[in-house]
């Protein structure tokens, strides 16, 4: 047939029309989380489900119901007590021209095992890095988990030996995220997080630890703040929804204890399951 779409991968002819066509693979058209599983439980999986409602709704994508995915979430996890969860949101129809012609959303869902982290990453802190790059701002992205991860990917081609983690800035070298995580530190008493209205993901766990923060009654401060403020901070740490806390020892030439005491009393609020097995 001459209308047929003709594909191959690796040389190998492709049958899938749903990955041929796909707008995700084709433009980045789509948003994705990443959900733990531990012990068999998807941890805080409406809190997940309703940022990639958010984040799909960003880009005029009409999301799935909750409980669809929460049980297809379920089966693709099925074999697994603990790992790791990705659910993709990719805009349906043709991946040929930039105009989206609807608002449905077809559902990937991948399950991996859990990394094997060692403790102490928990418990002794870890040492980060400035990476080079920088991320473009734009507000109509700011905060959304999209496709689109070059940034991250480009950041992590120079990593240095030894680093867990790249901290990034915007243009203007304004500390924003880490490649994985969000960033906090604590000064003065106060624990800060960057703003991000210019770029940047709006991560599940960064929310969880600002309320933690609400209810220990520590003052929070979400702006942005120049580089020297970070490296003049009394604690840092970086999180995430399949780590939760990792403390900050190092960054460029700065040393900190790790975890210092507020970013310990954050730990135990936030009770992460990955953090009291390691530990």
């Amino acid at each position: 047939m001459s209308g047929a779409l003709q594909a191959l991968f690796n040389g190998a002819s492709v049958v899938s029309e749903a990955l041929t066509r796909s707008r995700g693979l084709h433009y980045g058209d789509g948003v994705f989380r990443t959900l733990l599983k531990y012990d068999g439980q998807l941890i805080d999986s409406r809190l997940q489900l309703i940022k990639l409602a958010h984040d799909a709704k960003a880009l005029g994508l009409e999301p799935p119901a909750a409980d669809l995915l929460l049980e297809e979430a379920g089966l693709v996890s099925a074999t697994l007590g603990s790992g790791v969860v990705k659910i993709l949101l990719l805009r349906s129809g043709a991946g040929r021209g930039y105009t989206p012609q609807t608002a449905q959303a077809d559902r990937l869902l991948l399950a991996y095992p859990l990394p094997a982290y060692p403790a102490e990453p928990w418990t002794r802190g870890i040492a980060a890095f400035r990476c080079a790059l920088r991320l473009g701002r734009q507000p109509a992205l700011a905060g959304i988990k999209h496709l689109n991860r070059l940034e991250q990917v480009l950041a992590s081609r120079d990593w240095p030996e030894g680093a867990a983690e790249g901290i990034l800035c915007d243009e203007r070298g304004v500390p924003v995220c880490g490649t994985r995580s969000n960033l906090f530190w604590i000064s003065e008493g106060q624990l800060h997080t960057p703003a991000l209205d210019g770029c940047g993901v709006a991560g599940m766990m960064r929310d969880k630890v600002l309320a933690c923060a609400t209810a220990l009654g520590l003052p929070v401060r979400v702006e942005s703040r120049p580089w020297a403020k970070l490296l003049d901070a009394d604690e840092a740490f970086v999180s995430n929804s399949l780590i939760g806390i990792w403390p900050l020892r190092s960054l460029e030439q700065r040393q900190w204890q790790a975890p210092g005491p507020v970013t310990a009393r954050l730990a135990a609020v936030l009770r992460h399951p990955y953090k009291a097995s390691a530990s």
